[in-house]
């Protein structure tokens, strides 16, 4: 039994000895024609996300088309009540009007002896034949009988107007009911299309800057059967450490506040320079972000280890994709200003928001990646100040770089 062991042991460790070694070996030498297809993976899910994002704001916008409809039509059943109650209050008065005409009418027609009998008699008898008195005692009951039609109409458009009242409200609470559906409809769809959209850069512009990097590799010698490790990031520059990217300024808000994947740096006027924190090579800028208006990304190789550097709200930058950045360059200008408010929809100041991930967002290579929400873990970096050299906390100042 010990020996039967042992073999398995053996087995499984010989097993592990063969196979590991090959999974790390291609991991770190994924090739130039490994990132293509990866890209192309990726267009195909991004145009997918496009399609289903529009599919589902045509749905909001039909949805919310649905809740104006029913809005104008509660305003609209909302008017046709208080007239329906008005024509309502004018019945009743000429239902008052008619009564009194139709009880005068029928009181003169009917009870002689009465104290209006002279009058009756008076109209009878001052006939000048009995075809005359005769027709004028028709006069008197056409008089009650269209009075009495008269009382019945009014009853009637009464008691139509008064089921109309009760009918509007009744429209108007299932109007309201199906405003609240659709209106949760429309939040949960607003959801939706957020989740398919990246944050910070779209599908659209994810991709371009994806594409960017492959002709980035491409211009830099590399070829489809080429590790990008080793034809492109590993001759970029290095440095020790990381230099803060601005002369001066505080922290206004952390790393990890309410979810924030960066520091927000404040404490200056719009078109402070700010600087490259280290030595490398620029992944990407993107131009006029709603949420980070222009935005560098830098790819670093500091201390031995892999690093992006983020520079968002910048008022303009200086550098383009693939261009070699040393430690200290201007990269750029603080911006986050009323300036730029047009175009960038989350900022209300000026400061620059930064941040460092670990690894290569939008890269390649064993520390490689494209996934949005993996770059914002990765960005945990910035609370660790033994690399920022800021502290991650409300109101750190410095004033040196």
């Amino acid at each position: 039994m010990r020996n039967k062991k042992l073999r398995i042991f053996l087995i499984i460790w010989l097993i592990a000895f063969t196979i590991l070694p090959i999974n790390i070996t291609r991991a770190a030498n994924k090739t130039l024609g490994d990132y293509k297809k990866e890209v192309a993976e990726l267009e195909a899910k991004a145009n997918r996300n496009k399609r289903l994002s529009q599919e589902a704001q045509n749905n909001i916008n039909i949805k919310r088309q649905a809740i104006v409809s029913a809005n104008n039509t509660i305003e609209s059943n909302e008017r046709k009540v208080e007239e329906s109650k008005i024509k309502v209050t004018e019945s009743e008065e000429e239902i008052k009007v008619k009564t009194e005409e139709l009880k005068d009418t029928i009181n003169n027609f009917q009870y002689a002896g009465t104290s209006s009998e002279s009058v009756y008699l008076d109209f009878i008898f001052d006939s000048e034949s009995i075809s005359d008195m005769i027709e004028r005692e028709a006069i008197i009951e056409r008089i009650a009988n269209y009075t009495d039609e008269q009382l019945k109409g009014l009853e009637k458009l009464i008691n139509d107007n008064k089921q109309l009242q009760v009918q509007l409200a009744e429209d108007n609470v299932n109007l309201e009911n199906s405003i609240e559906a659709n209106e949760k409809e429309v939040d949960k769809l607003e959801a939706y299309v957020a989740s398919l959209a990246s944050i910070g850069m779209d599908y659209d512009e994810e991709l371009k800057a994806l594409k960017n990097q492959v002709t980035l590799y491409e211009k830099a010698g590399c070829k489809n059967d080429d590790s990008i490790d080793d034809c492109y990031f590993n001759r970029g520059g290095y440095s020790s450490s990381f230099s803060r990217p601005l002369n001066s300024g505080k922290v206004t808000q952390a790393w990890g506040h309410n979810g924030h994947a960066g520091m927000d740096l404040g404490g200056n006027v719009p078109g402070t320079p700010v600087y490259a924190p280290a030595n490398g090579t620029v992944a990407h800028t993107a131009y006029h972000q709603s949420c980070g208006g222009n935005i560098v990304y830098i790819h670093h190789q500091v201390g031995g280890k892999a690093y992006t550097s983020e520079f968002g709200h910048l008022r303009s930058y200086t550098v383009s994709p693939g261009q070699k950045v040393t430690k200290g360059q201007v990269i750029g200008y603080v911006g986050g200003d009323s300036s730029t408010w047009y175009y960038d929809k989350c900022t209300s100041g000026t400061h620059l928001h930064y941040s460092i991930a670990y690894g290569y967002y939008l890269g390649a290579g064993v520390n490689g990646y494209k996934s949005w929400s993996t770059f914002r873990s990765n960005t945990r970096a910035t609370s660790d100040s033994s690399i920022t050299g800021i502290k991650n906390t409300y109101g750190t100042r410095w004033s040196s770089r």
